[in-house]
């Protein structure tokens, strides 16, 4: 089976950093593709491609792709367009303008982002899938959308069933059954096959949003393998100037205040490091840090 593991935290605490360095690990032992669905996401600049069109070779064993809306949406027209008006043509006089206007309703472009995620673990191409996710909000919206469009689908079945005279030639009760199924094999995804590390940096609020994240992701039944703590300061530059040994000291009841609600998960921890955002470089070194 594909494993996805995605990482996930307040906006700016080093998601994107922490994913390519594990894809770049995961890649030296099998084929592994890097899914960035943050809005923000710098993977074209980090590689120096675009990676906003397609799937993309970046590396020995390693394909990336960042997931736009537009991408997104190009995909949705291209896999349910066609059924969706068929069905809503046979009950009312539309042209395939609605089509638009569906597409601007909201979680259409999150629900198949995650069926794309689902497609690419299917397809038995790749050992791992790392996912590097919007910030803690989006992403959490993310994941609790689908139980919601679970159970709007079960309530549309029986609203069918009550309407199902006004159908002409079409029974719309295939397509609910199979977005039905698609939205319970995305849920039996991330929790069966995903796991999550919650990214920080050693201070207050993305501690405590990482704590909370956390408790989210085990809510929803999604493995949380750690915390990855991102640009701790080392004491040995810090403790000859007063700012810095300030800053330090900070950090380290931050630090504290992460350990003492892990839960005893595991912490990685990783220095603030200087340079390039490079894979021979920077990207490197942290890989080797977290492996």
């Amino acid at each position: 089976m594909t494993k996805i593991e995605m990482f996930t935290g307040k906006g700016g605490v080093g998601k994107t950093t922490m994913s390519v360095a594990t894809a770049l690990h995961y890649a030296e032992s099998g084929r592994t593709l890097l899914i960035s669905t943050d809005p923000s996401g710098s993977l074209s600049e980090i590689f120096a491609k675009p990676l906003d069109q397609k799937v993309v070779s970046v590396a020995k064993n390693l394909d990336a792709v960042e997931l736009t809306r537009k991408l997104v949406l190009d995909l949705w027209r291209e896999k349910f367009a066609d059924e969706i008006y068929t069905v809503l043509s046979s009950f009312l006089p539309v042209g395939r303008e609605i089509i638009d206007y569906i597409e601007g309703a909201p979680g259409i472009d999150e629900e198949f982002m995650l069926d794309y995620l689902l497609s690419m673990a299917q397809s038995g191409t790749y050992k791992t899938i790392v996912w590097d996710t919007a910030p803690t909000v989006t992403t959490l919206n993310l994941l609790f959308i689908q139980q919601l469009f679970y159970s709007h689908l079960t309530q549309a079945q029986k609203v069918y069933i009550k309407v199902k005279s006004v159908f002409n030639k079409v029974d719309p009760l295939a397509l609910i059954d199979k977005w039905l199924h698609l939205t319970a094999q995305i849920i039996e995804l991330l929790r069966t096959d995903t796991s999550a590390w919650v990214v920080a940096n050693p201070e207050h609020l993305p501690v405590e949003q990482a704590l909370d994240i956390a408790s989210s992701l085990t809510d929803f039944e999604i493995d949380v393998n750690g915390f990855i703590l991102n640009k701790i300061l080392p004491v040995e530059i810090c403790a000859h100037h007063p700012f810095w040994q300030q800053k330090y000291e900070a950090q380290q009841i931050c630090r504290k205040r992460l350990y003492m609600g892990s839960g005893n998960r595991p912490i990685k921890e990783i220095p603030e490091l200087a340079g390039k955002m490079k894979i021979d470089g920077f990207l490197g070194e942290v890989s080797r840090l977290l492996y």
